[in-house]
């Protein structure tokens, strides 16, 4: 898991010294889980990297996203069955979700304005999700690829010279990604990205 998030890293880097009209954002994540009946604490530990290069016309900008959410969360007993149907566990625990979308986005941008650019967009790529849950005396986990779709809206807001600015977003996640021990075949977030945007 590491080695991808460092690969798409370099990559990102790469693309902004060797393109000419880009936008490059590093952020911070707040998710907030739409499994209601599952997972209902807000997730403050996440961030994002975002690459996007304008096209000609400047209304348009195609590019890629790598971000990340971890959750955490106590629920009281409850009784678990196995799967396969052959055993059952009564216990509270602890969810842990580890959660990595890297996807191909498109945005579109409403504004000609020199320093507000208000847009919206999506995203279509593979989300990686390690998945645990620890009651009693025992763990279970699953480490899957699931698709993911995130539209989004929001707005850049550059400075004076127009080198860097802030990015402001919010976005609406839908990933396949399976959990069997709950029998959950998704896993739905809303999410809020605050970053600073540099460009050249």
């Amino acid at each position: 898991m590491k080695k991808l998030i460092i690969t798409a890293i370099l990559f990102l880097s790469g693309t902004v010294i060797f393109a000419q009209t880009n936008l490059l954002s590093l952020g911070w994540n707040i998710n907030f889980p739409g499994n209601t009946d599952y997972l209902t604490k807000t997730s403050f530990a996440g961030g994002k990297i975002d690459y996007r290069h304008i096209l000609k016309h400047k209304n348009i900008s195609l590019g890629v996203s790598l971000d990340w959410a971890s959750y955490e969360q106590y629920f009281p007993s409850q009784t678990f069955q196995k799967p396969d149907g052959n055993g059952a566990v009564t216990s509270d625990f602890v969810a842990q979700v580890y959660q990595v979308p890297f996807v191909a986005t498109m945005h579109y941008y409403f504004s000609e304005s020199k320093r507000l650019k208000p847009f919206a967009g999506i995203g279509l790529g593979a989300s990686y999700m390690e998945q645990s849950l620890f009651y009693n005396v025992y763990e279970s986990d699953e480490n899957n690829w699931g698709f993911v779709a995130r539209p989004e809206v929001g707005a850049i807001i550059k400075s004076k010279d127009n080198n860097w600015g802030l990015l402001l977003g919010a976005n609406y996640s839908i990933a396949t990604n399976k959990t069997e021990s709950i029998d959950r075949n998704s896993f739905n977030s809303f999410g809020i990205n605050i970053g600073l945007v540099f460009m050249e």
